[in-house]
């Protein structure tokens, strides 16, 4: 009798060997904060300035932790996601006109 045992990853069922281990990169520049916000940079150098992303000055850079850009982004979908459930409420009860 043969017993066929299944890999416990699917990964490992592909039967590729070569893994590529990367850095955790922990801070990116202001070009790389940007592109990711998909905004412009002086508009995040603005938002920089205002307070509203933490950052420090590295080599007369600025750069910006990643976590903080994540964060941002995380708040920036949830205040999208809550005004357009009021305006969906708003149309459900007729206060917009089509």
């Amino acid at each position: 009798m043969t017993t066929i045992v299944a890999p416990s990853h699917p990964f490992l069922a592909t039967g590729k060997t070569d893994v590529t281990l990367s850095p955790v990169i922990s801070e990116c520049t202001v070009a790389q904060a940007a592109e990711t916000l998909r905004m412009s940079e002086r508009r995040l150098n603005d938002l920089l300035d205002a307070g509203r992303i933490p950052f420090r000055w590295k080599n007369d850079e600025r750069v910006i932790a990643w976590e903080c850009v994540q964060d941002f982004e995380r708040d920036r979908e949830c205040k999208h996601a809550t005004v357009d459930a009021i305006i969906r409420r708003d149309q459900e009860m007729g206060l917009y006109d089509d």
